[in-house]
């Protein structure tokens, strides 16, 4: 999540929802099933009156008829973003929600200030999909200390990787652990028994996310002795970046068998590289997130396989978790999304979003 240095990733909606091993603000403790959630939902404007009251209040008055303000906090300007807001606006439409959007262009210390500016409007709930995993976590005692409940989206708050988090209502999204090892495992599936090398490209070497994604991913070949990393190198998640960090590996005569790029633009330059020097049949490309370059890129036989997650549907899942918060309903600690692997077997079967 993670800035266009983390592209968002999502899976066929497999929604798996964690039982908290510890409270949350609701004490929340039930899952629940849920499909795909492609269906189409009508979309409207949402722009209603925007409700007083306290969160704590609008939680006792359940379903009334005020609308209720969602102040939303991105972490910055991304495509993927604009599919997440997609689906939060559908879903604010249908719940009868108002949405206040805050970008902070990829700065911890301005998200913060836009989290104290919504605690002191009294928004009635905070949805955040934080910059920084520890940065963010000062906002949570402060924002419930006002009374005002919170959720967490697509980037975890702290450092479970599962984003389970105490006082939270919900962390909606994925586990980035679990998306880097679904990648690793398809690699030791294309690498065989007999192994190889491996070239990981990351987004951000700093993010909380991206370490996350290299842990997942270590942990599936390190149980295969004969993968080896032999070089790891940060792209900031730009396209050229990664093609040219290629380059200079096969022009250096570096050994590698497999690229591993933590973001769909990376996994695309890095290709790009590789067909330029005439090596695509003897180097494999996995990719992490499910853009439309990236999932044309499978089609096309560029890269070996990305993943894919819906961004709409995780918008949409964030506000209607709140929806459930404020009608007293049960919610889990953690709403899970997975993300699909995407191969040239089953990429038709998705459509990127982003």
């Amino acid at each position: 999540m993670m800035r266009r240095r983390h592209k968002a990733a999502a899976l066929c909606l497999a929604f798996l929802f964690v039982l908290p091993a510890f409270a949350s603000c609701n004490s929340n403790d039930q899952g629940r099933s849920a499909g795909t959630g492609q269906e189409s939902r009508d979309a409207g404007s949402g722009q209603e009156s925007r409700d007083a009251g306290s969160a704590q209040e609008g939680r006792q008055a359940g379903s009334a008829q005020q609308t209720k303000t969602v102040a939303v906090l991105l972490p910055g300007p991304d495509e993927y973003f604009n599919a997440t807001k997609a689906g939060m606006d559908r879903a604010a439409a249908e719940f009868g929600f108002e949405i206040s959007y805050a970008d902070a262009d990829w700065d911890a210390e301005r998200q913060m200030s836009q989290i104290e500016d919504f605690i002191e409007k009294k928004a009635d709930i905070l949805a955040i999909c934080c910059v920084d995993a520890d940065a963010v976590e000062t906002a949570i005692p402060m924002a419930l200390g006002a009374n005002i409940p919170v959720i967490a989206f697509k980037n975890a708050i702290g450092r479970a990787p599962t984003g389970q988090y105490p006082g939270l209502v919900t962390f909606v999204g994925q586990n980035e652990e679990d998306t880097g090892e679904t990648v690793g495992e398809h690699a030791k599936a294309l690498l065989g028994a007999g192994g190889g090398k491996v070239i990981v490209i990351e987004s951000d070497d700093s993010s909380t996310q991206q370490a996350r994604r290299r842990a997942g991913f270590m942990k599936a070949i390190e149980a295969q002795p004969n993968i080896e990393v032999v070089y790891t190198a940060s792209s900031e998640g730009d396209k050229e970046n990664a093609t040219s960090i290629i380059k200079y590996q096969i022009d250096y005569n570096t050994e590698f068998d497999l690229v591993y790029a933590q973001d769909a633009g990376s996994g695309v330059g890095a290709a790009a590289a590789i067909v330029e020097a005439g090596r695509r049949d003897s180097i494999y490309v996995l990719a992490i997130d499910g853009s439309v370059e990236a999932m044309q890129s499978v089609k096309d036989g560029l890269i070996d396989s990305t993943t894919w997650m819906s961004a709409k549907e995780e918008g949409y899942m964030a506000i209607e978790a709140a929806n459930r918060y404020f009608n007293g309903e049960s919610v889990p600690s953690v709403t899970q999304l997975a993300q699909i692997l995407i191969t040239k077997d089953n990429c038709d079967e998705y459509e990127a979003e982003y």
